[in-house]
């Protein structure tokens, strides 16, 4: 367990008493302005955080809480996976504290804020964008353990799928199936997970020799509106492509949605496969042609490193980076071309 600043660390190294530092510290002082100062410096030196149980926020009853980062609750892929967590760490007595940061580099900030102030014991981040508040991150690991899902955050133990690979195989697919005429459909191409999945498209179409096109590659926003519009798009082109892969499930409806309004079929005027294997891929007709993403092997790895760090059964100062093995589901969402 991680061992957080107190009070009476400042106080001690700053030669006062605790309730002159409190008062220092929470703003409510007559001191001198070098006494402040040198308090305040102390502090930041230190890793002081103020504990907001302390003050009254919550924990007579000795609850111990797990945050869990995720972008939103909207794709279907987060909200199976914050479902999965929740049940693993309910099983080690932790509770989940859910952060749904909507990509809002300030909201993370806040959240990790407020599960340092709360004495949380540690948190789990899934799909994030590298470079939001990565030196915030950096911070709390003094007083979090840390463990990511699919998100690329330095010095911490990660749990992948191995995405790329598992995109590079389904193109194969649909180019042994005859197509040549390949699109790709996604969003956020700045995620590493999602940039993986797209580098395995380009891999697949450059070993077999087939020239990228670039407007068979389609960066939508992340929501559906904007998914369905980008596989309108699509499928608008003069030279409509015979196939569209899609970087996940939740695109993959919205392309479902926009090539039956065009009153095309799938698969017989256009193919369609996806990536995740969540439950709506068994919703969409004809059944999709995917790649499993397994969730509850992923929750139950990030599960189980991160509660090996907090109990210190895990004392290693390396970090742990491991691999999640996809599988490609065949169903009735791609056609053989002649």
């Amino acid at each position: 367990m991680k061992e957080y600043v107190t009070l009476k660390d400042v106080a001690q190294k700053a030669g006062l008493s605790i309730s002159s530092v409190s008062k220092i510290l929470s703003g409510k002082d007559n001191f001198k302005a070098a006494t402040r100062d040198r308090v305040i410096k102390i502090a930041e030196e230190l890793g002081y955080s103020p504990n907001a149980l302390a003050r009254g926020v919550k924990n007579r009853s000795g609850y111990r809480t797990i945050g869990f980062f995720v972008p939103n609750i909207l794709n279907p892929f987060f909200a199976e996976l914050v479902n999965e967590v929740e049940k693993r760490l309910s099983r080690h007595g932790f509770i989940l504290t859910l952060c749904i940061f909507d990509d809002d580099a300030k909201k993370m900030s806040d959240f990790l804020k407020m599960l340092i102030e709360t004495r949380a014991e540690g948190c789990i981040i899934a799909g994030t964008r590298e470079d939001a508040c990565e030196a915030e991150f950096q911070q709390a690991k003094r007083f979090l353990n840390m463990v990511s899902i699919q998100a690329d955050i330095a010095g911490i133990d990660r749990v992948d799928v191995t995405d790329e690979k598992g995109t590079e195989e389904i193109v194969n697919y649909l180019i042994g199936k005859g197509h040549r005429n390949i699109a790709f459909l996604g969003y956020r191409f700045d995620i590493s997970v999602l940039k993986h999945r797209l580098n395995g498209y380009y891999r697949a179409l450059k070993r077999a020799s087939i020239p990228i096109r670039e407007a068979y590659v389609v960066e939508s926003e992340h929501d559906n509106q904007a998914l369905y519009l980008s596989a309108k798009k699509l499928i608008e082109l003069p030279n409509r492509p015979t196939a569209i892969h899609c970087i996940n499930e939740f695109s993959a409806s919205s392309a479902y949605l926009a090539i039956r309004d065009a009153g095309l079929r799938i698969p017989e005027d256009i193919s369609i496969t996806g990536f995740d294997g969540i439950s709506i891929s068994k919703m969409l007709l004809p059944r999709l042609t995917t790649i499993q993403d397994p969730i509850d092997l992923l929750a139950q790895i990030a599960v189980d490193m991160l509660v090996a760090r907090i109990d210190n059964q895990d004392q290693s100062s390396d970090n742990k980076h491991i691999y999640v093995q996809h599988r490609m589901i065949e169903n009735d969402s791609v056609a053989q071309l002649e």
